[in-house]
């Protein structure tokens, strides 16, 4: 038996040559794995734009900027015009935490009212985004434009109902004042 044992200038030539192959097949395989990564992220693009299109849209606060919820629809004119009138704010940085930071804050964060009855809030935003006064449990929703805007406050049944702010904010702390009463959270008392 013969084995013939290939000198060094034959072994480098086979190497280079399979090299070449190897580049050349992997060149085409990347190409096609790009081409197929655009193609994913077009068809992704296009999910997406499509979905979109079919989101519901926010309209902004009615010209008497009353904000109405279903409770406050059943409300007669003549009850909410009566409404008592409660002035707040909500002022950026306003008011200092225990973790020594300033927190967005409303400037009044309880409120009393009767179930059923109509309180008007008359909020001054002296921030650039919105705020809200939401309590899921008291079937409550009122974002607070920036702006000075007023809004009505109705609760259906009796209880002691926390609320907080649903827009992100304080996001440097996490936020900190959208989950502590007193700052951009709080309690809405039904008798």
């Amino acid at each position: 038996m013969h084995i013939e044992i290939p000198d060094e200038e034959t072994e480098a030539r086979d190497q280079r040559e399979f090299d070449e192959a190897v580049n050349r097949t992997g060149k085409v395989v990347l190409e096609w794995l790009a081409g197929l990564g655009v193609l994913a992220a077009v068809l992704m693009s296009m999910v997406a734009l499509v979905q979109s299109g079919q989101k519901v849209e926010v309209a902004a606060p009615p010209p008497a900027a009353l904000q109405q919820t279903s409770a406050v629809a059943s409300l007669s004119e003549a009850s909410v015009s009566a409404a008592k009138v409660i002035d707040l704010s909500v002022i950026p940085e306003s008011k200092v935490g225990p973790d020594g930071k300033k927190h967005d804050a409303f400037t009044k964060t309880e409120f009393a009212v009767k179930a059923g009855q109509p309180l008007k809030l008359r909020i001054d935003n002296t921030d650039s985004q919105p705020h809200s006064i939401t309590s899921p449990l008291a079937n409550v929703s009122i974002t607070a434009m920036p702006g000075t805007h007023t809004y009505v406050l109705v609760v259906g049944k009796p209880g002691k109902y926390l609320w907080f702010c649903a827009y992100p904010c304080g996001s440097d702390a996490n936020g900190w004042a959208m989950k502590n009463p007193g700052y951009m959270s709080g309690y809405i008392t039904a008798t």
